[in-house]
């Protein structure tokens, strides 16, 4: 059997898969039932820190992938929102006499440091992307036309707050197989503070 074959049998048995894991309790109730149950890749759980969320839906979502394509899975990551947080939380600190600069300081703040722990753990080979200015929705339609076998799109969703140093925030991560098939939400998804889940909740197959 031929390797265009193999791809296109593993095609067939993907099926689109979301994982949710938030540091606040109440973002991740509501984003659980905007997703609906059959999308989701394995129980949503909460999270101490922006950066465990993003370790758990990475998990689960590459998990849902056949063995053959996790790992050379491409990671596209919507970090706009994030960035412009962290970089306005550095400028912050910075500012701040009576704190004494680190130099994990200028390292933490960065969005790929928010992948690279389960990407490290998991030896993942695959490219990761790291978007911002992009919108979910461009960003969706550059992953359906990319003809990679299994691809995983994740977002750290920042929900409101004033804290220049802390924010909860919704981890999403989405994995799905090649032919430009999308896991399309039902219409309430745009209920949750999460770019991606708005987009898919509104892109329709052609």
């Amino acid at each position: 059997m031929s390797t265009r074959t193999d791809l296109v049998g593993t095609r067939a048995a993907i099926a689109p898969r979301i994982a949710l894991a938030a540091t606040d309790e109440t973002a991740l109730r509501a984003a659980t039932r905007a997703t609906g149950d059959s999308f989701l890749a394995a129980p949503p759980s909460t999270a101490q820190t922006i950066g465990e969320a993003m370790s758990t839906v990475l998990e689960a979502a590459f998990a849902a992938l056949p063995d053959e394509l996790r790992g050379p899975a491409p990671l596209y990551v919507l970090c706009h929102d994030y960035s412009v947080f962290a970089a306005r939380r550095l400028v912050t600190r910075c500012h701040d006499t009576e704190r004494r600069l680190r130099p994990s300081d200028s390292i933490r703040p960065e969005a790929s440091e928010l992948v690279r722990p389960y990407l490290t753990a998991a030896g993942h080979r695959g490219s990761c992307y790291l978007l911002a200015g992009v919108s979910a929705g461009a960003v969706l339609e550059l992953v359906a036309s990319s003809g990679h076998p299994g691809v995983v799109v994740c977002e750290p969703a920042l929900l409101p707050g004033d804290d220049p140093h802390h924010r909860d925030c919704l981890a999403v991560a989405a994995a799905w197989g090649p032919g430009g098939e999308l896991p399309v939400l039902p219409d309430i998804a745009p209920s949750t503070p999460s770019g991606l889940l708005n987009a898919l909740s509104t892109e329709r197959q052609s």
